[in-house]
């Protein structure tokens, strides 16, 4: 039959024992992380001794209806492509405006300090809204090109 309370003398120097061996699970931590270590620097070393693929680039692509050499042309089009561009971030900006309004009056209405028929109305309004601006944004970008 074992003691669970070893004697006293013998409690020091079991104590002093495990104080000077270290943790096995210390031990294998630093075995790890030296493994990494040196995978991490093979990895590292690999990638500077392969030699440099030699694969072409692909050619640049020219905006549409202009010459390859005209530059004036090419500014004109890439402008028309950032306009055309900036009316879809307008238009994503309206729809995030419209949908945090509809959580913003549905967590008011489930609070208690809105009906229903307010958040009805703001729905029925915020996609009259998009519509009509998807629709004069559409048709801002067929005037522009």
């Amino acid at each position: 039959m074992k003691l669970l309370i070893p004697p006293s003398g013998t409690a020091n120097a079991i104590n002093r024992h495990l104080a000077q061996a270290p943790a096995p699970g210390l031990q294998h931590r630093a075995n790890r992380a030296a493994r990494a270590v040196l995978l991490g620097l093979t990895v590292l070393g690999s990638v500077f001794i392969v030699e440099p693929a030699l694969a072409e680039l692909p050619t640049a692509v020219t905006a549409d209806g202009a010459a390859s050499g005209d530059y004036i042309a090419i500014g004109k089009e890439y402008f028309k492509n950032g306009l055309i561009v900036l009316g879809l971030i307008i238009a994503t900006l309206g729809f995030i405006a419209v949908a945090a309004g509809g959580i913003a009056k549905f967590n008011e209405y489930r609070i208690g300090r809105a009906e229903l028929g307010d958040l009805g109305v703001l729905a029925v309004v915020g996609a009259v809204v998009l519509v009509l601006m998807v629709y004069l944004l559409n048709e801002a970008a067929v005037i522009i090109t």
